[in-house]
């Protein structure tokens, strides 16, 4: 059954601005800002095109009488306009040359001087501690995620506002996008089943000779396929990690190519409006060795062993510790891993918290979760299981429907 497209609108946005100010001022913070990539997309709703240091900045003041503001590229502003919530937009200017239709015609066309080569950081940086003067805000505790920002933006920043104390606040964006709406839900379901088709045309098509690249093309194509026969609106491509074979470091071209004697690790998702699926299987051609049968094995009993603990309330580290010793038990006593899953949401990688060991805080209602538990044999494979589920009010809700064991592929 085809679905309609999942739309999206400015008043569709999942981003509760009363809620960010919440957790600011819980963090002693006196504003926010957003540098690009998801933060950015998150808190306005505009997906920038032009995603470079600097480029693309959201001011989210936590008194809610001072308003937010964007600052964009004038490229990019009536996208934004169009995009977002956030109406105070402003902008600066790129190299490129952009006229107006009616001023040329009319002979009034300004020449107006153009940044080289491209754009000016450091004026961007000062836009912005203006921006916070003009709110009161030039010696106050401003958070932004530090690892989103270059570190030549970093310094312009802080030069520009001497007197403000710039706050590590990831944890702050980690909190705010950590439940994720029924529409952001819809779509990292649907992203799931696009992902999931690529995977099952990937096997059915032969695959001798092909190196990494060569199965990307084919995912590439079967999933761009399905989302254009779903009618789905949003979608934004695939994210593909994959080898051939047991030299097992994943490659992007070149490398092995399918014999038909080896094991194929492919770990891959697809965006649907930013909000991307992670998947992941194992391919074989014909009958699996008895090593390889035995490590997938303790691969899926690792999953069984975790699966029933996501519900909510359940300390992430505990759904680590029973998958985790799950493997172990099976006959691989050495089995060590750093985490078993992970939260998912914008972007296709993978997103704290994680089931990990340290990581005590409960699942809750409306966390995404990826759970795996994946194992690298150097020499003969990478062995790979991953399903997605949502947590719900008594329990999860599995996304993914591909049976755990190999994906039998053609050659």
């Amino acid at each position: 059954m085809t679905p309609p497209p999942i739309p999206v609108s400015p008043a569709q946005w999942p981003c509760d601005l009363d809620r960010l100010r919440g957790l600011m001022q819980a963090a002693g913070l006196d504003a926010i800002l957003a540098f690009g990539g998801a933060n950015f997309l998150y808190l306005t709703g505009y997906q920038n095109y032009f995603d470079a240091p600097g480029a693309s900045v959201a001011l989210i003041p936590a008194d809610p009488a001072q308003p937010p503001m964007i600052l964009i590229a004038a490229w990019m502003a009536d996208a934004a306009a169009a995009a977002s919530r956030i109406t105070e937009i402003e902008t600066f200017p790129l190299w490129l040359e952009i006229g107006d239709l009616e001023a040329i015609r009319a002979g009034t066309q300004a020449t107006i001087a153009k940044p080289s080569p491209r754009y000016d950081i450091g004026a961007n940086m000062r836009r912005i501690a203006e921006a916070l003067r003009a709110r009161g805000l030039e010696r106050g505790r401003i958070g932004l995620e530090m690892g989103a920002v270059s570190a030549a933006t970093f310094a312009q920043l802080a030069t520009a506002l001497p007197a403000a104390r710039l706050i590590e606040a990831a944890a702050v964006f980690t909190d705010l996008r950590i439940h994720k709406s029924p529409w952001e839900i819809a779509c990292i379901k649907e992203a799931t089943l696009g992902a999931e088709h690529g995977l099952r045309i990937l096997a059915a098509t032969p695959l001798r000779g092909r190196d990494v690249a060569g199965l990307k093309q084919i995912y590439d194509a079967a999933c761009a396929d399905f989302a254009a026969a779903r009618g789905t609106g949003g979608y934004l491509g695939t994210r593909v990690t994959a080898s051939v074979g047991g030299a097992i470091s994943p490659t992007i071209a070149g490398g092995a190519r399918v014999t038909g004697a080896e094991l194929v690790f492919f770990d891959c998702a697809t965006s649907i409006h930013g909000y991307g699926s992670d998947t992941g299987r194992t391919l074989a051609f014909g009958r699996p060795s008895s090593e390889a049968r035995q490590f997938l094995d303790a691969v899926i009993a690792g999953m069984a062993a975790a699966e029933p603990l996501l519900r909510p309330g359940t300390p992430m580290c505990e759904v680590f510790h029973a998958g985790h010793e799950a493997v172990r038990a099976h006959g691989l006593p050495w089995y060590t891993r750093g985490h078993i899953g992970h939260t998912m949401g914008l972007g296709m990688g993978e997103q704290g918290p994680y089931l990990s060991p340290v990581e005590t805080r409960p699942l809750e209602a409306g966390m995404v979760i990826a759970l795996e538990t994946p194992l690298y044999i150097r020499g003969l494979g990478g062995f790979q299981v991953e399903d997605c589920y949502v947590i719900t009010e008594t329990g999860a809700e599995k996304f993914t429907t591909l049976p755990r064991d190999f994906l039998f592929a053609e050659l």
